[in-house]
C-alpha cells in the first residue's frame, strides 16, 4: 500500500498542511504532542515523502552534483568523502561523475545535472583554459570550484590550495643545503593551474635562493603514475641524474620513484624526490614520501558546506577559501635543518 500524506493526516486527527509543516520542520503552531504522534505515525506506517513531489513546491531536490576529472588518482576519493559526509548530515544525496579530464564529456554531465535539476554543482574542471566556463554561464545554477580555478567565470564559492606557497617551501627545502642545487620539476598538463601555481612556487624559491633556473629540469605530463615514470626516464636518458626531483603531485613521485629505481638510482642518497598532496600511499610506498600535504577531505568538505551555504541564501564570508600546505618529511629525502618550516 502507497500511503500518502493524507493517509498520515487522517491517522494523526489533523489537517494535511499541519503533517506538511512537521514533515518540513516548520513546527509553527504544531504543539509539541501533535508534533510527537505525527512523527510516530510516521515511523510506524514507514511512510516515505514523496521527493519529487517536494521539489515541484519547494524547487529543491536535495541533491548536488559532483564532478571531478579523475577518479583514480587518490586524491579525488578522499576529496569526494568530504563532500558526501557534509552533505549527507544536512539531508543532501550527492551524484557523482567521472569526466576523465575531458571537457566534452564534463559538459555533458552538466547538462545533465541540469535536467535532474540538482540543487548546486561541485566541480573540479578538466580544464582551464578560458573557455572551460563559456558553456556554464547559461545556466543559473549555484557552483562551487574546488582545487582548480576557471578564468573570467563566475561561480559561487571556491576552494582551493594555495599551491605556489607550497611548492615554493617544498623546492627550497630541497635547495638548501644542496650542493648541487638542482631540482627538477615533474609537472601535470600546462593549462591545469594546479600545475602552473605549483611552478610559480618552484621558480620562485630559485629566485630567492639566486640560483639560475634550468628549464631542461622543467617537464610537463599528467598527474599520473605513469607519466611520473615517463617524464623521469626522459629526463634521465636526455639531461642525466639530478640531486633533486620536486614533483607536481604525490602520483608523479611515485612514478619518478619506479624509474630511478630501474636506472638503479639510490633514493635519497643520489636522488631526493618530493611529492604533493599527501594522499594516503605515500607513506606506504618503500621508501615513503616526502611530501607537501593538501587537507584533502577538508576541501571536500568546506566546499560541500560551502555550496549548502548559497543554496540556504547565507553570505560566506570569503568567496574563495585557500586553504594552507603542511611539510611531511619522510624517507625519500635527506633530513635537514628546517630553517622555520613547520611541520
Amino acid at each position: 500500500m502507497n500511503i500518502t500524506i493524507v493517509d498520515i493526516a487522517r491517522l494523526a486527527g489533523v489537517s494535511k498542511a499541519t503533517v506538511s509543516r512537521v514533515i518540513n520542520n516548520k513546527n509553527e503552531g504544531v504543539s509539541t504532542e501533535t508534533r510527537e504522534r505525527i512523527l510516530r505515525i510516521i515511523q510506524d506506517v514507514g511512510y516515505k515523502p514523496n521527493l519529487m513531489a517536494r521539489s515541484i513546491v519547494t524547487s529543491r531536490t536535495k541533491t548536488i552534483g559532483l564532478i571531478i576529472p579523475d577518479i583514480q588518482n587518490p586524491f579525488f576519493p578522499q576529496m569526494v568523502r568530504g563532500v558526501e559526509d557534509c552533505a549527507v548530515s544536512q539531508g543532501y544525496t550527492v551524484f557523482l561523475c567521472n569526466s576523465d579530464m575531458d571537457m566534452e564529456k564534463q559538459q555533458k554531465y552538466f547538462d545533465t545535472f541540469v535536467e535532474k535539476r540538482v540543487d548546486g554543482l561541485i566541480l573540479t574542471t578538466s580544464g582551464c583554459s578560458k573557455t572551460a566556463g563559456t558553456f556554464m554561464k547559461r545556466y543559473q545554477i549555484p557552483i562551487v570550484l574546488v582545487d582548480r580555478k576557471i578564468p573570467g567565470f563566475a561561480y559561487n564559492a571556491g576552494v582551493f590550495t594555495n599551491n605556489t606557497d607550497g611548492a615554493y617551501r617544498a623546492v627550497k627545502y630541497l635547495l638548501e643545503d644542496n650542493p648541487a642545487k638542482q631540482v627538477a620539476f615533474l609537472g601535470g598538463p600546462k593549462d591545469v593551474d594546479t600545475c602552473t601555481e605549483r611552478l610559480k612556487g618552484y621558480k620562485k624559491a630559485h629566485t630567492e635562493l639566486s640560483i639560475p633556473i634550468n628549464l631542461d629540469l622543467i617537464r610537463y605530463g599528467s598527474f599520473t603514475v605513469e607519466s611520473g615514470y615517463e617524464l623521469t626516464m626522459e629526463l634521465l636518458e636526455s639531461y642525466g641524474p639530478v640531486s633533486s626531483i620536486f614533483a607536481a603531485s604525490d602520483n608523479i613521485a611515485i612514478g619518478a620513484m619506479k624509474a630511478l629505481r630501474k636506472k638503479n638510482i639510490s633514493i635519497p642518497d643520489q636522488t631526493e624526490i618530493m611529492g604533493f598532496d599527501n594522499i594516503s600511499i605515500s607513506n606506504m610506498v618503500i621508501p615513503s614520501l616526502t611530501t607537501m600535504a593538501q587537507p584533502i577531505y577538508r576541501i571536500g568538505y568546506t566546499a560541500a558546506q560551502n555550496l549548502i551555504d548559497v543554496l540556504n541564501g547565507n553570505k560566506l564570508p570569503e568567496k574563495d577559501q585557500i586553504l594552507s600546505t603542511r611539510l611531511i618529511v619522510r624517507e625519500t629525502t635527506r633530513v635537514r635543518a628546517l630553517k622555520g618550516e613547520i611541520l
